[in-house]
């Protein structure tokens, strides 16, 4: 990375609708446009976008050479920057929850989340059967990952423009396996992608940024994903854990900014 560059970053929180994929797409490229117009060189954008969680992924899955990710991939090479798109996905034909970065050049690369929900920790008593046995489809908001959903190959740090950037969606954060990749080879800035309740409220997100020693952009929806609420919440913190950026928690649509140079506190 060049240490004389400074970067400006917009994380964008936005009401989504479960399976309205060209509506969510056009609502995000205005939004993406406007971060761009008001000068920033990366835009990040939450887990599952384009189609939130539906009950029928490969119907609702796009692929990374469709239009929707294109629309990203022109405005990246019309303003020089870059955008980390929030894409249901089909890949050799099977759906995974993916992190698509794209630029100037096109898709960058692609981080697919590897660590499924529900995972060991939200099983309460008993095992994953017994979760499986008291799960309803339409209450749950078709929030069943496991068994559905295909799993990537692990969290990754993927390069982008002059930053590396260490890539995890959502449910990977619960696993410190996903945490041990960053450890290991720290990133420039830490990238967690998601899509739940109040995303300010957990305390993992400045731990982990203190504890790794690297910053982090954390994003989240808002408004309803069938019967949940999603306050909300998304955050940017510096290298210390302290708050730089952080977007409402009422649920409300919103742009926050945060300088890169901001975040390093060393």
């Amino acid at each position: 990375m060049d240490r004389d560059k400074d970067f400006k970053l917009a994380v964008v929180q936005l009401d989504t609708i479960a399976c309205e994929v060209n509506h969510n797409v056009h609502k995000a490229m205005i939004w993406t446009r406007r971060a761009f117009m008001e000068g920033a060189d990366y835009v990040f954008l939450h887990e599952g976008l384009t189609a939130d969680y539906t009950p029928e992924p490969l119907g609702y899955g796009r692929s990374i050479d469709g239009t929707e990710v294109f629309g990203f991939c022109h405005l990246a090479k019309q303003f020089g920057g870059y955008v980390a798109l929030g894409l249901n996905e089909v890949y050799q034909n099977r759906p995974y929850i993916s992190m698509v970065w794209v630029g100037p050049e096109g898709v960058i690369g692609v981080y697919r989340k590897s660590y499924l929900w529900p995972n060991n920790s939200e099983y309460g008593p008993g095992d994953y059967s017994d979760w499986v046995a008291s799960y309803h489809p339409v209450e749950a908001g078709y929030r069943q990952e496991r068994g559905i959903i295909s799993p990537g190959d692990g969290t990754i740090v993927m390069e982008v423009g002059d930053l590396r950037i260490g890539c995890l969606i959502c449910a990977d954060g619960s696993r410190e396996e996903a945490w041990d990749t960053f450890k290991e080879d720290r990133p420039d800035l830490m990238f967690w992608q998601n899509n739940r309740g109040n995303l300010a409220k957990d305390e993992q997100i400045p731990r982990r940024a203190k504890e790794i020693g690297a910053p982090m952009v954390a994003s989240n929806r808002v408004g309803f994903s069938y019967n949940h609420f999603q306050a909300g919440g998304s955050i940017v913190v510096a290298e210390d854990g302290t708050t730089v950026a952080k977007a409402n928690e009422d649920g409300d649509e919103e742009m926050i900014f945060a300088n890169y140079s901001e975040l390093k506190k060393k």
